[in-house]
Formats: C-alpha cells, structure tokens, sequence
C-alpha cells in the first residue's frame, strides 16, 4: 500500500474506519494527486457526501448501479473511497473487490479472486484460469468458477468494475457477450453489489449492451463538482485532517478556478498534492506556492518539468518516451484512452524501465495490478504536453492498432484457417481474416508506433505494407503476427502448391491485380517507368532445330523475370514522350492506335502488340533509362531465348524438365481460354527462374524467322515468336518450338518480353 490508498484489483475485509483516527502508516501526503482515492484513503475523501448518499440509496433498490460520468468527475474514488468505505462500516462489514475488465475481463476476475479471495475452495478456479488458449469454453469454465467463488465469499461482497469502457474498446466482442450473461449470474448473488464505472462517452455503448430496462433501472449520472461548499471541503479537508491549514487567499483562488474546470478533480488533487509538498511549516497551503506552480491548468506540466528536462537531455529516455506512450494510450472514438502495459517488457528495456519509475515517483503511472501499469490518469492524456502533442500525432494510427488487435484476437478464437491455403478456405476464421485493403494499412501504423525508419522495399516486393510486416514480424504477438500475414504472401504461397488449380490460379491474379499487385518485376516504380525484376543469364551456346547451320552462341545478359505487363506497356503508351513520339519508329511503321487492351489487368501481359510496337517500346525505355553503347534494353534473340528457356546447357524440352505436366502452364489444356496474369505458374519457372517462358503468350523475338541472324529492323518478313500461349497444345509450349508472324501484325495472344544486354540493332 501506498499513499493510504491499496492497489487496484484488492480485496479487503471488514471493519469499521473511524474518520478521526490517526492516519495510516507511511501515509506521506493526504492529496493522491492524479491517482484515485482507494478504501485505504477514506480519511481524506471529502466533499461527496451527497453523492455517497445517492449510491447507498441506489444499491439500496437496485444490486447493480452504473455510474456514467465525463472523466474527472471521480467515479472510482466516489465507489471507493467512500460507497465501499460506507458499506464496510455496517455490522458484519461488506468486502470490496475492485477490478478493470481489461482485454480479459474473466481473467481478471479470476485471478483478483484467486490472488486476493479469502476464498474455501480455488481448485476449479485455478483449473480454469490456466487454459493455455483463451476460448468460448475456457470463458464458460471460468464463469463458472468465478460465480461458484463469489457464492462462497463469507460476507457480503460490493464488486466494483471500474473504468467499465474497456469492455467496450479492449475486450473481443465475443468475451463482451459472454459477460453479459455472466453479469445475470451475478446478480443472482443475493449477497453481492455491482457498481460499474464508466465515461459518459460510452454510454451509447452501455445501453446497447445491458439494455435499456437495466440500464434504466440502474444508471446513476455523476455530474462535475460545482458547489462551492463541496469543492471548500475537497481542497481544505485532506489536509485539515493532518492539521495543516489552507491559507484564505489560495482557497479563493482555488475556488472559482475549480469551479470553472468543470471534471478537473484530478488537477485539483494534482495541485494541492504539489502544494502540500511545498507546504509552509507555519502557513500551510499557501497562493504564493500555487503562483509558482502556475495554477490550476499549468500544474501537470509543472509536475513533468523535471522530467522533461530530464528527457530532453537524454536521448535514450526521448526514444523511451515515444516506446512507453505506444504501449500506454489509444484513441477510442477519437479520444485519446488510457491502456496498460505488461511489466514484463521492462525487463528487456533498460531505458523504458529507467523511464517508468521516474514518472511513477512523479505519480504519472501506477501500478494497476501486480503484473501492469499504466496512466494515473486520462487528464495525463490533455494535460502533459508531450503525451498530448504524440496523441495528436499518431492518432490515426493508435486507433487503427486498436481496431487490428481486436479483430486479431477474436479471428484467433474462431478458429485460423488452413496455413496452406489461407484464401481459398472456407472456414469461418477464412472469412474473418482481413484482406490487403486493411492488413496493409494497420501494418504501416504498426511499424510507425514501433518509431523505426520509414521501411525498405524488399527484393521480391516493393510494396512498403510487406516491408513495414517483415520489419514488425520478429517483435509481433504471435496470434497478431499470423492475422496480418500479408494476403499477397499468402497467395503467392498457394501458386507454389502443386495442387492449386488453374481456376485458383487465375482468382489470385484478378486478386493481386485488384489489390495492386506488390511484386516486384509486375508494375511501374515511383518514377512512372517500368519495374523490370532483371535475372542474371551466364553466356553459352545454343543449337535451333530445323536450321543449317544450327548453333549460336550466346552472350551475357540480364532478361526479364515476367513478360512485359499491361501496366508497364500503359507507361509507354500514356506518356507524352511515349507511344506518340516519331523518335521511337525509325524504319517502323507505326499504327495511329496501340492494340486493343484486351483482358488488361495491369498484372496481366500485354498483348495485341506488334513487332514494330516491341521495338519502339524498347527504344523508349532505353532512352529513358539513358541507356546506349554496349548495353540496352531490347527484346531477345531467337538463340537468347531458347537458352534461357531450356536452362542453359540442361537442355530441357520443357522449362520445368523434359516431361509434360499441364498443371505448370497456362495452356489450352488449363481450360482458362485466355491469359492469366503474369508469374501465376512458378513451379513451371525455368532452371534460372524465369517465369511465363511456357504458355500464356507468345513472346516476340528480334530476329527473322526464315533468317535467323537477320536482327535489323527493317522490312516484313515474318520474325520469330517462342513459347505458345493460352491457345496452344503442349508441343506448342517446348523450348525448342519456333513460329512465325508478321512484324506489323497483332494478335491477342502474343506479348514480349525484354533483354538488358548487348544492341543487334543498327541504324
């Protein structure tokens, strides 16, 4: 016990407290500053002898009575400090149990019980509190329990659920429902009051969820202190109670200050705590200390002075600052809301920890139980500058974190859907995962309340949600860390599963494309140009069927990992030095219209593009790119090509191996009659990893067809097409299958692909 006050979620017994008894021992200062007066301060609670009386008179007709008031009104110290202290003075006594529901309120009240209980019998108690997963049938258990420990209390029990809005904005919707049977139980406890405590915010809330006969029946509204011999008693009591007197000329500063900061009991009791520590030894309470304090509104930030230089002149206990109000504030509604923190955590942070105990010698964090801490206050929340200022800042994504926690934790006790394949379960806890839309987002606000570097794209992705999730990952809760699993991860983990069917295949393309697709290689980058995800090719030599003489040699190049896509081809098209530009079709002929975008998804590859199209994209790019001399971007040669899909010197008939296998390829046997959007297929990748090289779409090559080492533009003789499409067979889809096509026709099923090497091309 500190400051006469015993810590939140205590027991205590019976007797009577005489209010002219000696104060407690250790009691050092009468005022609890932002803190609640607890049972144990009774002798210096003041000034609420009317609504004592309205609460007794209440509890007298009613076993349930909710007080809903704005914060600051003193709804915790009004039930403690004086209703319970009232109770406890009648024959036989009244035991008084104080609890928070918390995110857990079973638990909480499961282990006030065990921990504080005079209770017979725990063992069932005990059996249901240590369930190692939280579920509908360990809350049943623990109701169960709980009901049965009540009933055996022997002694009337007055049980305050304080701060009572936590079961409306940290509690799964799930445990609020099943509280609200559990409450029914209790009140079937002849021997047992309930007080519930909660800011008129929520009051809304509170009807929806007792209903409007209850809540009728029980709402009891506790309205700021304006009476001016209320306020006197509260400000002169306390500390007339130790024999220390209030100087005249403060009390009539004091006064009219109160008065007009309507809720400010908490910065009344803030103030004359500082002013009692400053107290006169002649004097006592004195205007010329209350002056240096600043008054009324400017007393929290006198109170943190010493902290903030404090801070400002370390830099670990800035870093600190931002770490601790992460874990000790939200926005509920738009209102800044206290949340507590698992002491647990400063084991592992030596500054956090250094932190907290300077602001709890400030009286700024008390303990809430054995295990958490949080804010002594919510007016810490308006009133210190600092946390005030961080509130305003990360609003936005307090609450976002909020909302992505609860919905985490209730789709854990539905039940996680299949880790293999996530999206295409059909299982409750399936429907309840949240798509890109919302991971992505919450991710962001993580990973800037963790206040970490803005994240880095990675190799396979440049989308900043899976960066920001990869930055988080090794630091998440467990249960947070599988509901915000990017859904793109675990779509592209279904592709890599055999079993998945082309249908499926095709459903995860339209999804990627709808959420932006986040794979690097698919889209265009913050400039506006194409992303080429570029592979690595090793030179070699390569022999083409059908020719004499037949083997061309092959030369270092990079290729691209998918075909160009509908979205990069867009790029092209749309800017205005682009597909309009005479620049690009030398020796070209040039249509007054692109081709028809047919099936355009931007993942998807583009297609209806000519010969002629390919060259001036390519000659575009390298422009933009500043590219030239011995090295540009252009589509592959006939050679490059079949090299890169056979796997080099493997030699392969097909990009995955030597034998057919429909489920690897976008083909006429996959029955999707079109194209799919691009990397749907990477188990049919070849050797190096280049994706689409089989199926899906014909690629252009450079060169002709009937003169293979002809590579100029130039002329309209058919030049080469590789690989087969959506359209063809399967001996249509071998590495070493060549066709043939006219170079200023289109078709809707042929694409490109694009090289960065060496230029064939000439003037």
């Amino acid at each position: 016990m500190n400051d006469g006050r015993e810590a939140p979620g205590g027991m205590v017994g019976t007797g009577s407290a005489a209010r002219g008894a000696p104060p407690a021992e250790g009691v050092v200062n009468p005022y609890p500053g932002l803190a609640a007066f607890r049972l144990a301060g009774q002798r210096f609670f003041f000034g609420r002898e009317r609504d004592i009386g309205r609460v007794l008179q209440r509890l007298a007709v009613s076993r349930l009575v909710s007080i809903v008031g704005r914060s600051g009104t003193g709804k915790s110290s009004l039930v403690a400090a004086g209703v319970a202290a009232r109770m406890a003075e009648r024959p036989g006594g009244v035991a008084f149990l104080h609890c928070e529901p918390q995110a857990s309120p079973f638990r909480r009240m499961g282990e006030l019980l065990l921990r504080r209980g005079p209770l017979p019998a725990r063992a069932d108690l005990r059996a249901a509190l240590f369930e190692h997963e939280p579920s509908v049938v360990c809350e049943e258990r623990l109701a169960v329990a709980i009901t049965a420990a009540l009933r055996q209390v022997p002694q009337p029990a007055l049980l305050l659920l304080d701060q009572f809005e936590e079961l409306f904005c940290c509690t799964p919707p799930t445990s609020a429902r099943h509280f609200r049977v559990f409450l029914d139980s209790l009140l079937s406890i002849d021997t047992l009051y309930v007080v519930l405590t909660l800011r008129s915010e929520f009051t809304a809330r509170l009807l929806e969820w007792l209903g409007e006969d209850l809540l009728r029946a029980s709402l009891l509204v506790l309205d700021p202190i304006t009476d001016e011999e209320a306020l006197r008693a509260i400000i002169t009591g306390p500390a007339a109670a130790l024999g220390v007197p209030v100087q005249p000329d403060l009390l009539a500063a004091l006064l009219p200050a109160a008065t007009a900061a309507r809720g400010a009991l908490p910065l009344i009791s803030l103030t004359l705590e500082r002013l009692y520590e400053q107290r006169h030894p002649a004097q006592g309470l004195t205007l010329e200390a209350y002056q240096r304090i600043g008054g009324l509104a400017s007393a929290v930030g006198s109170v943190a002075g010493d902290i903030e230089r404090l801070i400002e002149d370390d830099g670990e206990l800035d870093a600190a600052c931002s770490r601790l109000f992460a874990e000790l504030a939200t926005v509920i509604d738009q209102l800044p809301t206290r949340r507590i923190l698992d002491v647990a955590v400063l084991r592992t942070d030596p500054p956090l920890a250094r932190l907290v105990e300077l602001l709890r010698r400030q009286g700024f964090i008390v303990d809430s139980d054995e295990r958490h801490i949080e804010l002594a206050h919510e007016t810490l929340l308006t009133h210190w500058p600092r946390l005030r200022q961080w509130c305003a800042r990360y609003r936005d994504s307090l609450a976002l974190r909020r909302q992505v926690k609860q919905a985490a934790r209730d789709w854990r006790r539905i039940g996680e859907p299949s880790a293999r394949q996530p999206a295409a379960g059909g299982s409750e806890g399936s429907a309840r995962l949240w798509r890109w839309e919302q991971q992505r987002p919450a991710l962001l606000a993580l990973h800037e309340l963790a206040h970490r570097s803005p994240p880095a794209a990675g190799a396979d992705f440049g989308d900043a949600g899976i960066a920001a999730w990869r930055g988080l990952a090794g630091g998440m809760e467990k249960y947070l860390h599988s509901f915000l699993r990017p859904e793109p991860l675990a779509l592209i983990d279904e592709l890599a599963f055999d079993g998945t069917t082309h249908e499926r295949r095709e459903e995860i393309g339209l999804r990627l494309n709808q959420m932006g697709d986040p794979r690097r290689g698919v889209g265009v980058g913050a400039d506006g140009l194409p992303d080429i995800s570029w592979i690595d090719v090793a030179a070699g030599e390569v022999e083409i069927e059908g020719l004499a003489p037949s083997r061309f040699a092959v030369e270092p190049l990079r290729v691209a990992r998918y075909p160009v896509t509908w979205q990069q081809y867009g790029a092209f098209v749309t800017a205005t030095d682009g597909y309009r530009d005479r620049r690009w079709w030398r020796r070209l002929v040039q249509r007054k219209q692109p081709g028809e975008a047919r099936w355009a998804g931007n993942n998807y590859p583009t297609i209806n593009v000519c010969w002629a199209d390919a060259i001036a994209f390519c000659r575009w790019l390298s422009a933009r790119w500043c590219l030239g001399g011995a090295e540009v971007v252009r589509l592959p040669t006939e050679w490059e090509w079949q090299w890169i899909a056979q796997g080099g010197a493997g030699r392969r008939r097909y990009p995955w191996g030597d034998d057919w296998q429909s489920a690897l390829a976008n083909s006429h046997e996959s029955g999707v009659g079109r194209t799919v959007a691009v990397g749907m297929y990477p188990l049919g990748a070849t050797a190096g990893g280049v994706e689409d090289v089989a199926g899906n779409v014909w690629e252009w090559c450079l060169n002709e067809y009937d003169v293979p080492r002809n590579t100029q533009v130039g002329g309209n003789r058919p030049r080469a097409l590789r690989g087969g499409s959506w359209l063809d067979f399967p001996g249509d889809l071998r590495c070493g299958r060549r066709e043939a096509f006219p170079p200023d026709e289109r078709d809707g099923d042929i694409g490109f692909r694009i090289v960065l090497a060496q230029p064939f091309e000439t003037a």
